[in-house]
């Protein structure tokens, strides 16, 4: 397959584990340089080095998307590594431990509009500049 992404920069959050890391993966084969945005460090910084024993260039930003500042962080640190940033793909999100308790539910949903909702409208639009 021939995305066109050869030597592209994708910054790819929740890109250290399950679909994130498919997608890293994938972007790698086809050439890009995949950032790797995971508040799972050691995940990221595994993936980065099989990525590396492919042959591939990446880089890891180990940050908690939740947090406002930390996405355009993300965005200004991923530009200082690379020099520029050419997609995003908004991929980070939690769904753990819903259905729990009531209090666990609504504190689960405000952490889930955190990174689901709100940081992935911020991520979009630092990106769109």
């Amino acid at each position: 397959m021939n995305l066109q992404l050869t030597n592209k920069v994708v910054l790819i959050t929740g890109g250290a584990k399950g679909i994130g890391a498919s997608i890293t993966r994938g972007v790698a084969r086809e050439g890009a340089v995949p950032v790797i945005v995971d508040r799972d460090a050691p995940a990221a910084e595994q993936l980065q080095t099989e990525l590396q024993r492919s042959g591939a260039t990446s880089h890891v930003i180990t940050t908690e998307l939740a947090v406002a500042g930390n996405c355009s962080q993300a965005v200004d640190e991923t530009v200082r590594l690379t020099g520029r940033l050419d997609a995003l793909v908004n991929n980070a999100g939690v769904n753990d431990r819903i259905g729990r308790s009531m209090e666990a539910r609504n504190n689960m949903w405000r952490r889930c509009s955190a990174i689901c909702c709100t940081a992935t409208t911020w991520r979009t639009t630092l990106f769109r500049g």
